[in-house]
């Protein structure tokens, strides 16, 4: 149990670790929620899948909002990465863990990930300035 403590402070910190030695107890869990569950925990810090990337290694491209559905019933984020599955063309889609989408582009940032690529303007920050009104 310590050890993934130490490997779950040790992510949040940025580096890379791999969570998947980490057993889980998902009994009662539907066995389509397993199976994305499984995928997910196979990506790699700081790596991306799509909702539909998923449903194709599923065997069916057409039930990637499923696997949305499944990921948003996530009992257990970051040991099942559910932060790192972005909708299609690299946008953000949900997250249902407290914070919302703000938490998971944190975490996705912390992780050096590039959520849509990059772009110029990477190195701006997330939120405007408070400017004083004259």
């Amino acid at each position: 149990m310590r050890r993934a403590v130490d490997d779950i402070v040790g992510l949040l910190g940025g580096e890379a670790r791999d969570l998947r030695y980490v057993e889980i107890d998902i009994h009662g869990v539907p066995e389509f929620n397993r199976r994305v569950y499984a995928i997910a925990r196979t990506i790699p810090f700081g790596a991306t899948l799509s909702y539909g990337e998923i449903a194709e290694r599923l065997g069916d491209r057409m039930l990637a909002r499923e696997v949305g559905q499944a990921l948003g019933q996530n009992p257990m984020p970051i040991i099942i990465p559910c932060h790192r599955v972005l909708a299609a063309g690299g946008k953000i889609g949900g997250f249902s863990a407290p914070g919302g989408a703000d938490t998971k582009l944190r975490l996705l940032a912390i992780e050096g990930a590039q959520p849509g690529g990059p772009t110029l303007f990477d190195n701006l920050p997330q939120v405007a300035p408070h400017r004083r009104r004259a």
